[in-house]
Parts: structure tokens; sequence; C-alpha cells
């Protein structure tokens, strides 16, 4: 399968500004032709993993649409270039986990593919809790680049830790009293590591912070040829049952919460 890859490194980023400011080219750029920045994650998409979002993002970027040039870079860097840039979409991500501010109303989203949540692990032999408010919050973690914390009390002190494998070994070493990790991706860092039930998740999500997870591409001619493109894809591997066999049981699908006719206040969009 062909595709055109995004090189995000410091070559990369230079090669791709001089593009995207050569005179014409924006008019040149077909409609259904975007770049596609994606948000990379250890445990789920890197471009190479042959897990999770790399899987789906191989089935789903078939066709017409593998000549879409795509290229992964950490949370802050990829939310940077695609607010930055209107010709393109980026993936995984929500529209409000972006916290974009006034440019939130001018992004469109595609059917939502699945659903990441916020949960607090700590250790289990910790003391129990009900809330944040049980811990100190500068002894508090969470990935850096999330943007699924914005609104919690106490938001700024929390400490940013660029891995999940760091939570995890700050946690155990006593240097943080819990941290806020995304589900599944912390269930599959733990699988990873070989130590499963090592930390205890809470029960419930934080203010019921549930983010469906999907394309987000800007508002316009080139972004909504896309995300109706994508839409069909999507449809598609739901339809067949293939999604769930491509991001795996610990992912929780947008298509089962909607079989279950959860309550849109039960979700951010």
């Amino acid at each position: 399968m062909t595709c055109k890859k995004l090189r995000l490194g410091h070559i990369g980023l230079l090669l791709l500004a001089s593009v995207i400011l050569l005179p014409g080219s924006a008019g040149a750029q077909q409609p259904d032709t975007v770049k596609l920045y994606l948000n990379y994650l250890p445990h789920r998409l890197t471009e190479t993993s042959g897990k999770q979002y790399d899987l789906l993002l191989d089935v789903a970027l078939s066709g017409k649409l593998a000549q879409v040039p795509r290229g992964a870079a950490p949370l802050n860097r990829a939310r940077a270039l695609f607010l930055g840039d209107t010709g393109s979409c980026l993936f995984p991500t929500n529209i409000m986990g972006l916290d974009a501010g006034d440019q939130t109303a001018t992004l469109i989203a595609s059917h939502p593919v699945d659903i990441v949540s916020l949960r607090v692990y700590t250790t289990t032999n910790g003391a129990s809790f009900t809330s944040l408010s049980d811990f100190d919050p500068y002894r508090v973690g969470y990935i850096e680049g999330s943007g699924s914390i914005h609104g919690l009390a106490d938001a700024e002190k929390f400490y940013p830790i660029p891995s999940e494998e760091q939570l995890i070994e700050m946690l155990s070493l006593g240097r943080l009293d819990a941290f806020l990790g995304h589900h599944p991706d912390t269930a599959l860092a733990l699988e990873e590591l070989g130590k499963p039930d090592a930390l205890r998740v809470s029960p419930i999500t934080l203010h019921n912070i549930r983010l469906p997870i999907s394309f987000v591409c800007h508002d316009n001619e080139q972004g909504r040829a896309f995300v109706a493109a994508i839409n069909s894809r999507i449809s598609d591997l739901q339809k067949s049952g293939q999604i769930r066999s491509i991001l795996g049981p610990h992912a929780e699908l947008a298509a089962e919460a909607a079989d279950r006719d959860e309550k849109p206040e039960d979700m951010i969009r």
C-alpha cells in the first residue's frame, strides 16, 4: 500500500514549511487533498507499530486516500502544526480536547472512531480515594500535551510527564501520589510492561471525561471533502465489525456507545 509520509523532524518541518509557503501552492491543492498530522502515541500510533491506530490508518487510508501525506509528531507539536495549517487534519483527537479557543468554531470532526476516557491511577497498596482532592496537586501527574485535563480543578499544578512508562515508574517509586491516565493507552502500557494489574484504577471517570476520538479538520472545502471520505470508511468498518478486531479488546467503540443510547452529556464533543 502506498502512502505519502510527512517527516516531522527538524529538516522535515523546514521542508514542509517551504512547501506550504510557496506562492500558489494552496490554490494548486485539490479540494480532497489535505495533510494529515498524527498524534504520536507510543502504544497505538507510531507509524511503524502495527497496532491499533496504525492498523486503522492503513485500512481507512486506502485507495484514493492513500495519497494523503501524513506524519506523526508529539502531541503539542502535532496540535500546533494542525492549528496553524488550514489545509490539514489531525488524528486521533477531539475538538474540545484541543482547547483551540476561537478556532474551535472553525473545526469539524469525522464520525467518532472510539472513546478515550480519563482515569485516576494509584498504587494498589495506597489509601482509598474518591476524587483528586484527596491528593496534593503537585504530586499528580499526567501525559504531557494531554488536552483532556482542561477545566479540572488545580490542573495547572499537575505535573506533565512525557510517557505512560515514566508515570507508572514515578508512581511506583512514590514520586507521585496518582496520575491521570488515558484509557486504553495506560492499560496497553501496563500490558507491555508485564504489569496489567500493578495499579488501581478509579471505578469512575473524572467529571465523566470521555472523549470521542475523530479525525478533526478545518471547516473548508478540503476539510469537508476529507471528512466525507473518511466518514464512509469509518461507517464501513463499523458495519463489518472490523473496527473491533483492529482496535483490540481494550478499546471502547463509539458505535457500541451509540447502541447503548448513551446520552450526549455523557461525552464531550
